[in-house]
């Protein structure tokens, strides 16, 4: 079998929430050296806690003239978040990433988050395993 998105994703996955503060999530990017986040609710079930992906927060959005005060939610987009399965094709994956011209898209199997894959992940792919 070919490769797989669980063979190149990033791990682990820094999530935040709509009430966050851009300055909160705008800090934790710069020290985790990320780019995208999603942002995620969660709905307490007496039985589990599951978690919904509300949207996704990247380096452009706060870029913007936004306040440093703004809450997440405000800033999100909710448009552009597209998910992959974790075992899902490299090649299924690049081809969603292209076809909605997106730099990052969300890695979940049964109903987690288990990663993100960007467009650098495909380059550190090339990089590390097609050029050898």
């Amino acid at each position: 079998m070919g490769i797989t998105v669980k063979d190149f994703m990033s791990t682990p996955v820094t999530t935040a929430t709509g009430e966050d503060s851009v300055l909160e999530i705008r800090t934790l990017m710069q020290e985790k050296g990320i780019h995208a986040i999603p942002v995620i609710s969660y709905t307490n079930d007496t039985l589990k806690v599951e978690e919904t992906i509300q949207g996704i927060i990247s380096a452009t959005d706060m870029n913007k003239e936004v306040s440093e005060d703004a809450a997440v939610k405000d800033v999100m987009n909710t448009s552009s978040v597209h998910v992959v399965h974790i075992d899902s094709s490299a090649q299924a994956a690049a081809n969603m990433i292209l076809k909605h011209k997106v730099h990052h898209i969300v890695v979940m199997d049964e109903g987690e988050i288990k990663g993100m894959l960007s467009s650098l992940d495909f380059v550190r792919l090339v990089a590390e395993k097609v050029l050898d």
